[in-house]
Formats: structure tokens, sequence, C-alpha cells
């Protein structure tokens, strides 16, 4: 008898404080309309949708003809379905994760590790890198999607830390000269002194942060009453992440990183080692 190879899942919902909340996530609808018996919660967000066969959401075969219980169940019993390339490659195991996201407040900033480092922060603290693969992500927008991801060209950081004296007071003068005059270097002296600047930044003391950024909402919350456009500094995003993280270094990131906006089916590819946060919206991420 042939082996199935289309049948339906359940797959894993990860509740993170992030999501969406109840039907209000695209999350949490595709859970509801895949699987029957999903009880949808509306105080509870809904954060990330996993399709795949990942330890800590393994999907669950919504067929009672198959005796696998599991995706990966059925993988491991099934290897031809990966290929023989794939599976002497990733040992057996799908090299993937498929993941939907439900973005309600911004995410922490981020970079992954390559596959190198991935497997020596494994070996090295495996209760908080269960994980030793290397972990590429492409986003693609499902809705209008808002995130940040990878430095900024060096003059607009630069003409950043001109326009916004509460973000140079944290980088400090020397860091600032440092980079207004990398502008005519090469690009290893241009690392160099981003280097530093993020490095300040991110350095910087809790309550010197918590000061700089609450004289700069003030500052931005005052010229936006008095009628003035501060999209110059991004006044919007920075009052809302405020708002959302009051206090929080992260604010100023918004500084360091580009800023994207996808429509739907737009995509933006994550190497490893890129720096990276999800603002807004919904997306799907494939993820290595």
């Amino acid at each position: 008898m042939a082996v199935q190879q289309v049948f339906p899942l359940s797959c894993a919902v990860q509740h993170y404080a992030w999501g969406k909340m109840g039907s209000n996530s695209e999350v949490a609808r595709l859970l509801a309309s895949s699987d029957p018996q999903a009880r949808i919660s509306e105080d509870k967000p809904y954060a990330e949708l996993w399709m795949g066969s990942h330890p800590r959401g393994d999907a669950k075969i919504l067929d009672n003809r198959i005796s696998q219980k599991t995706l990966g169940q059925w993988i491991s019993e099934n290897q031809d379905c990966l290929g023989s390339k794939v599976k002497d490659t990733f040992n057996g195991k799908l090299p993937f994760l498929f993941k939907v996201l439900s973005v309600e407040t911004a995410l922490s900033i981020q970079a992954h590790p390559n596959k190198e480092l991935a497997e020596k922060l494994h070996l090295q603290a495996p209760q908080h890198y269960p994980d030793a693969n290397h972990k590429p992500e492409m986003a693609i927008a499902l809705t209008s999607f808002q995130g940040l991801c990878g430095f900024r060209p060096v003059e607009e950081i630069v003409t950043f830390l001109t326009k916004v004296p509460e973000l140079r007071f944290l980088i400090g003068d020397n860091a600032t000269a440092q980079l207004k005059g990398s502008t005519s270097s090469d690009s290893q002296v241009a690392a160099s002194a981003l280097q530093s600047c993020f490095s300040h930044l991110m350095k910087s003391e809790k309550n010197v942060v918590v000061e700089q950024l609450s004289l700069l909402v003030k500052r931005i919350s005052q010229q936006a009453a008095a009628g003035n456009n501060m999209e110059d500094i991004c006044g919007e995003l920075l009052l809302q992440l405020h708002q959302q993280y009051p206090g929080d270094i992260g604010c100023f990131a918004i500084y360091f990183l580009n800023l994207l906006t996808l429509k739907p089916g737009e995509a933006m590819f994550l190497e490893a080692n890129v720096p990276h946060a999800y603002l807004k919206g919904g997306g799907s991420w494939p993820s290595g």
C-alpha cells in the first residue's frame, strides 16, 4: 500500500506576549480554520503558528488512518519524503520551520548566529540554545508589516546624531566624531566606528537612558502638539515604541537600523548576524 503523502495538520501555537489577542490574530484565525477542535481564547495572545517538526512544536496529524501522531514521527518513519540530499545533509530531519507571525507590539532586537556559533552555543548552554542549527529567515508580509533590519547607511545615522541630541548624549562626543569622520573612509573603518557607537548606546546606564528618552519623548510630543512634523526623526514611531516599552533602550535602535514597511507579498531576507526586530503586522517565516 502506498504511503499517504498528504494529510491535515494541527500546528503548534506560541502565545508570546507581543502577539495579537484572540481572533484579531491572523495566527488564531489560521488555527481555527485548520483544526475543528481548536478553541480560541479572546484574552490570550496568539503570536506564532509553527508548521513543522520542531521539538517545541511538533505539528499533530489530524488523520486517524495514520499511525504516527505527529509530523516529526511521520518523517522519521518515512525518510524518503525528504529526498536523498536533504535526508543525508540534515540527518533525516526537516531542515526548516515555517512560521506565521501576528505582531501587536515590537519584539526585542536580535540577531541569529551562524551555523558554527549555533553549534557552539548549543554545546555550552543547551537550556538556552536547544537548537544547534543556524536560523536564516525570509519574512514574507501577509498584511502590511513593519520591521527593523540591518544597519542604516552611516550617513543616515550621522544625520540622526545631529538631529537627536538625546541620542548623541548617550553615544558620547568621541564616538560620534569617530563615526562622522568615517563617512569618507573605507568600509572597515566605518564598520569599526559604527560598532563603537552602537556599543556605547547599548552599554549606557539604565537611569541615563530613561532620562534621555524622557527628554526626547517630551520634545517630540510638544513639537507634534504645535503642529510640527517630526518624521525626520521618526517621531511617531518613537512615541509608539516608548508607549509599549517605557524607558527601554531599544527605542533608540530606530536611529541605527533600517526601517522597512512591507506590503502584502513583499519580503526581506535575514541572514546570520543581521540585527533585526519586528514591530507590527502579520507575516510568514520560512526559517532554516
